[in-house]
């Protein structure tokens, strides 16, 4: 595995102030009462838009309200979901694996295993050749230098939007399954026998009950009615998951590594997490309690088992430390965000040329 530099002065001041910090936090790293009442309030209110799917709405209304249960629920899992697989959310760990189950199982992903390969394939080393999950998903798209260019890359522009509505959706049926099987092999101590396997199941009944059979057997809508809220409801909560976080990472502004052959890495843990996460509004309280914290990515990377309702304060840290110490931050504002990414993904659909002039597979 990849190697970071000895730990710095900068590292060591940013840790002194965050312990002081949760020295005076009255929720320790956990969300306080303000995020439980805006989790309860928010899963209120996806279970009265899902409500809609059964009262006798012109079809325009019907999808309409797809599209917003799509948004309410990643905002739920961006909020609830993820804090919960990172520990955060409630002090029992138990009623952390009920939030991640259950807010996952309404898209169809096992959240066990995607707190998993999030925490170790994600956090662990992002934006780093062969480790990062996130950079090194898929074929179909090129979002890293250290990834092989393919002939299709070239108009990956053009039908990326197309791949990015069925993010999720194929994160439950295809891309799960496969995980499955590497888990079952890699981490045998939590995936092997039949519990890890009911989980992983029940995920996938939840969800194809909730949105496909329920629907159609309570609701009086037809079969392509019902197939087309469905359509809406993955692609509307797929499009706002990339729109959101894909930029925090995949983006022209941030940076991408190549461990040595030895595995070292240039930079030492705490640099790493700031080269390679880009920010909008970090110290904005309604951009954090709306995305999770996914603005403030940052933070949350450098500090990820604090719930994101701490991001606010951590930012101000952040920034504090990194002015102190002249480290350089990516700071841009929300639409900015976007278009680095659109630039970056221009930037891998073009061919790398090699010393001889020829196509090269990476950096």
């Amino acid at each position: 595995m990849p190697n970071f530099q000895p730990k710095t002065e900068f590292t060591s001041r940013l840790n002194s102030r965050a312990g002081r910090y949760l020295s005076r936090s009255k929720t320790g790293r956990f969300a306080g009462s303000g995020q439980w009442i805006r989790s309860g309030l928010l899963f209120l209110l996806c279970a009265a838009i899902y409500g809609l799917l059964y009262i006798d709405l012109s079809h325009w209304l019907v999808l309409i309200s797809a599209a917003m249960l799509g948004a309410c629920i990643y905002t739920l899992i961006a909020t609830v979901c993820h804090d919960a697989a990172h520990g955060s959310f409630a002090a029992s760990r138990w009623v952390n694996g009920i939030c991640l189950f259950a807010g996952f199982s309404l898209i169809g992903v096992s959240g066990k295993l995607w707190a998993e390969r999030h925490l170790r394939l994600h956090h662990m080393y992002p934006n780093v050749a062969g480790t990062d999950i996130d950079a090194d998903g898929s074929s179909l798209l090129r979002l890293s230098p250290s990834r092989p260019w393919r002939a299709w890359h070239r108009f990956q522009c053009w039908y990326a939007a197309f791949l990015y509505a069925l993010v999720l959706p194929h994160l439950a049926f295809v891309e799960d399954f496969e995980h499955l099987r590497k888990a079952r092999r890699d981490w045998p101590d939590k995936f092997s026998g039949l519990r890890p396997l009911a989980e992983f199941a029940a995920s996938k009944i939840i969800h194809i009950c909730l949105f496909l059979v329920m629907p159609l057997v309570l609701s009086k809508h037809g079969i392509s009615m019902v197939l087309g809220y469905y359509i809406v409801f993955v692609s509307s909560a797929s499009l706002l998951f990339v729109a959101i976080n894909v930029g925090s990472h995949i983006s022209d502004e941030a940076e991408f590594y190549d461990p040595e052959e030895d595995g070292t890495l240039p930079l030492d843990w705490a640099h790493h997490q700031i080269r390679t996460s880009v920010d909008w509004a970090p110290t904005s309280r309604l951009a954090i309690a709306l995305t999770g914290g996914a603005n403030a990515h940052c933070a949350h990377h450098l500090f990820p088992r604090f719930a994101h309702s701490h991001n606010r304060a951590l930012s101000r840290m952040v920034i504090k430390t990194a002015r102190e110490f002249g480290v350089p931050l990516n700071i841009l504002a929300p639409w900015e965000v976007i278009r680095t990414h659109l630039a970056h993904l221009y930037k891998m659909s073009r061919p790398p040329q090699g010393a001889d002039g020829g196509l090269a597979g990476g950096r």
